[in-house]
Parts: C-alpha cells; structure tokens; sequence
C-alpha cells in the first residue's frame, strides 16, 4: 500500500467508540483527522485539504451530514475532494438524497473494515490519476512562458513556506504538502523537476543550511541547533553536516571565519 503513503482521510462521526475505530482501521495506511461534529470538520477544511472525507449522515445539530456534504460540494476547492456517506438508514430515498448532492458513495452501518478501506483505497487512487492526468495535460497543452510563470510561482510560495517551518517539528513532507495544498506525488514531481531532488532531501538540505548559519553564529551550542532544526539525532546531524561542509559541527564553530580576521585599526 505505498501508493497511499501520505494521503490523509477526515472520519466526520460524533459516536466516540466508532471514531476511533474507523481511525484506527484506516491509519494502517492514511494519516487520519477525527472531527466529531460538522462545525468542527468545516473548521478543520479550512487549514487542511485531505484526500478523502469519510461522513456520518447523522451529525448532531445543527449540521447534519448531509449539510456538510452541501458545503463541501458548493466549495470550488473542497468539491474536488471525495465524500463517502456512513449511515444506519439504509432507505433507498437517502441514499440516492445523498448520490444526487454529490457523495461519490454510501455505506450502510454495520459496514465490514475491509470493504470500507477497499472503497476509501479505491476513491483515492482514482483521484490521484485525475490528478495526475489534468496536471500532465496542463504542461502538454501550457505554452512555456506560462509554464516558466507557474514554476515561478511554486518556487516563490514553497520557498516561503519552508523558509517559515525551518525551525518547526511540522517540518515534514505532509504538511508542506497540505500547506501547498497539493498531494505528496505532486509536490514530489515539482520539487524534482524544479531543483533536481525530493522533498525530504530539500528539508534536509534547507536545515543544513540553516544550521551553518548558526554555527556560523556561534550562539548557542551543536545540541541545541540539532534539537531546534528537528534532527532525530545529535549524532546524525553531526554526519549529515559533515558529509555536506567537510567538517563536523563542532569543528566548523572552532575555524576562524572572515569576519573574524578584520581587525580594527
């Protein structure tokens, strides 16, 4: 299940003990976001995209499922997001209510674990090819000047948001991602067309940057940057620092730089 590392579903349920069930059946192979009320998954929508929505129609007032579904459906970015309805009313009426304002499909409670993953893997995969498809056609079909515009603007908005979480532990792949509101495929074949290396190798490279600059400094001590850059390790950062600069941190604060050979007359 590599495909889906990194997708992310939203489970909308207000009973406690199925959330956490449903979150934990389907976090073998998805990020999962619990929300257990409508209000709070709209809430939740407006910071982060997720690939999948999994939705109780029998929400607590005043936002029913169905009223969720409208929202999403009404949105121009939240509509492209796949809706899967949960509900004890198995009527023929609701389930083509819900069809008819734009769910993609509909399970009846008590559902197995293995046919709900089956329909959120298979949702998510074909929205992945969607993707994938409209972004090839795109590039196919952009004359280059605006191919060169689109390139500009990703590189100016992914710069600013790494250059903002450099120091954060949300550092990670995901959440550059959700910030750039892309998938983790997508922003894995932009940062490869546009500089050459993955996601996870720009971060790391981004931290060894920033953290020369504080060896640089010599402000605070090689423990400290490791911990404030979020390596896992003192001992990691120490050979990934090396392997970039050709001297371990703690050799690098001891090298005299420039600024330290002027001197005043």
């Amino acid at each position: 299940m590599a495909e889906y590392k990194g997708t992310t579903i939203l489970v909308v349920e207000d009973d406690l003990d199925l959330r956490q069930t449903l979150a934990e059946s389907l976090s073998s192979y998805h990020n999962v976001i619990e929300a257990e009320s409508g209000i709070v998954a709209l809430d939740i929508l407006k910071t982060q995209k997720p690939d999948l929505v999994l939705l109780d129609v029998m929400l607590p007032f005043p936002l029913d499922g169905f009223s969720v579904l409208r929202v999403l459906k009404n949105d121009p970015v939240l509509s492209l997001i796949p809706v899967i309805l949960m509900s004890g009313i198995k009527t023929e009426q609701t389930i083509l209510e819900g069809l008819k304002m734009g769910a993609n499909d509909y399970i009846v409670k008590p559902f197995r674990a293995a046919e709900l993953q089956l329909k959120c893997n298979n949702l998510i995969a074909m929205r992945q090819k969607i993707l994938q498809k409209v972004e090839r056609e795109m590039f196919i079909k952009t004359p280059e000047v605006y191919q060169f515009d689109i390139e500009s603007e990703f590189k100016k908005k992914f710069e600013n948001i790494t250059k903002a979480m450099v120091e954060g532990s949300d550092f990670t792949v995901p959440n550059i991602a959700n910030k750039m509101s892309m998938s983790i495929s997508t922003l894995e074949r932009w940062t490869k067309k546009i500089y050459n290396m993955t996601p996870k190798q720009y971060i790391q490279n981004t931290k060894l940057t920033k953290a020369e600059i504080f060896l640089r400094q010599r402000l605070t001590s090689v423990n400290e940057i490791a911990y404030t850059l979020g390596f896992s390790s003192v001992s990691y950062f120490c050979l990934s620092f090396k392997k970039k600069y050709g001297k371990s941190p703690k050799a690098y604060m001891r090298f005299p730089t420039k600024a330290d050979s002027l001197t005043l007359d």
